[in-house]
């Protein structure tokens, strides 16, 4: 993606967190309606003040992965959404579609509407649901993958879902998909020039312009330890406008003030330890929950707006990537390293360390990259729960890693810890 040419403005936000965020001063460069996360943007979920900063520097909704296939669910998603919805985001959600017969992909609409209930999305409040078509065990045959798509769009109407869309890549949707048979028009297109235009897709719409995926490496001047996004123009309106009179969207958003969910649950009178908000969380679908402010203000956000738990459960759903296979991928023409990374479920992190990339702005074509592919298995990350006089040296020195890695893998950003927290170890 093209790098941010010149920014503006900047935002200080507390809760502990400096920000400052920037906006292209070249008025060709295509807006930044929306954005869309999954774990791959961070595995424990992106914190409040993030989806306010950038609210502020004018995005003005997410798309939220929440599912894949038959099996999966997103273990960012119930802290993304809550956490998106408390900064006045639009929270749309999408689900990755595998399916290859019509059986299966009513299967997959029913899995991805439990695990939408699972981590608090609202059919009634928030903003779309979409299917995302574009994975490499799909059918080659254009009428069957077209039928198989508009089984699962009819299964979710069925189930009551009225705001429903599809996103693909511009080329696989007018090549591996027929779109005047589709059932849905006015998709959401991926395509990524090298130099986009603000108002000029470069996607193919032959049915009806909707939103347009014009980068997939952005970065938000100022918050660029939560590394790239996908960003999108929003021409429908789908996911950047209220589409209800009862979806919630805050017009303004001040400064965060210090909230403590342990001093909000012993207010009720309720089990404030750091085992009774483990429980929680997984009611309500926030996975290896350790107690990071991003989980809290998550969790705390759905306890104080009266969310039910869902009747369903994390324990049928596989959370996280941990099982790889390594291939050699061959670089070709447009090709960029995060869509790399992106097409074969890893991080622009791994691919560069294993392939001991220098730049990761500078590929070549024909060059050959070791790509180790994470596969979704149950997760089997190691913790550890701290006992008064232990610090994370100690716990470093216990498990042979080291305190960055510590307070990188949890989300930790000062060596503070206190008795009975968790804290992630492998």
């Amino acid at each position: 993606m093209n790098k941010i040419k010149n920014w503006i403005g900047a935002l200080v936000l507390s809760i502990g967190l400096l920000f400052s965020f920037g906006v292209s001063s070249y008025a060709a460069e295509p807006d930044v309606d929306f954005i869309d996360v999954s774990h791959h943007n961070g595995e424990l979920g992106l914190p409040l003040a993030f989806y306010q900063t950038i609210k502020e520097s004018g995005v003005k909704g997410v798309v939220v992965k929440v599912s894949e296939d038959r099996y999966f669910v997103d273990p960012a998603a119930s802290v993304n959404i809550a956490n998106a919805r408390q900064a006045g985001l639009i929270v749309n959600a999408y689900h990755y579609a595998r399916f290859t017969s019509n059986t299966i992909a009513k299967a997959e609409a029913q899995w991805f509407d439990k695990k939408l209930k699972l981590v608090g999305f609202n059919k009634e409040k928030d903003g779309y649901v979409v299917v995302d078509v574009e994975a490499d065990n799909l059918s080659r045959n254009s009428s069957k993958l077209t039928e198989y798509t508009n089984t699962f769009i009819s299964e979710m109407k069925r189930i009551g879902y009225t705001r429903i869309d599809l996103y693909s890549g511009s080329y696989f949707y007018n090549n591996n998909l027929q779109p005047k048979a589709l059932i849905i028009n006015k998709p959401w297109l991926a395509s990524y020039p090298a130099n986009p235009q603000r108002g000029e897709p470069t996607a193919n719409f032959t049915n009806g312009k909707g939103a347009w995926q014009w980068a997939e490496d952005y970065h938000f001047n100022g918050l660029s330890r939560y590394g790239y996004f996908d960003v999108s123009e929003d021409y429908a309106g789908k996911y950047s406008t209220k589409t209800k009179s009862t979806q919630k969207v805050t017009k303004h958003v001040g400064t965060i003030k210090p909230i403590s969910i342990v001093d909000y649950l012993k207010s009720k009178k309720k089990d404030s330890s750091f085992k009774a908000r483990q429980k929680l969380a997984v009611k309500y679908g926030i996975a290896n929950y350790n107690g990071t402010s991003a989980q809290n203000l998550a969790l705390l956000a759905k306890l104080k707006s009266g969310a039910k738990p869902a009747k369903v459960n994390l324990q049928n759903s596989k959370l996280t990537t941990k099982s790889s296979l390594t291939t050699i991928y061959t670089v070709k023409k447009g090709d960029t390293l995060s869509g790399i990374a992106k097409r074969h479920h890893t991080t622009v992190s791994k691919l560069k360390s294993i392939n001991k990339i220098k730049n990761v702005n500078f590929i070549r074509v024909g060059q050959k990259m070791k790509v180790t592919a994470t596969s979704e298995s149950k997760n089997t990350a190691t913790y550890r729960t701290v006992v008064k006089g232990d610090t994370l040296w100690d716990i470093a020195r216990e498990y042979r890693t080291t305190v960055k890695k510590l307070k990188s893998m949890n989300g930790l950003k000062s060596d503070i810890i206190y008795p009975d927290q968790k804290i992630r170890v492998s």
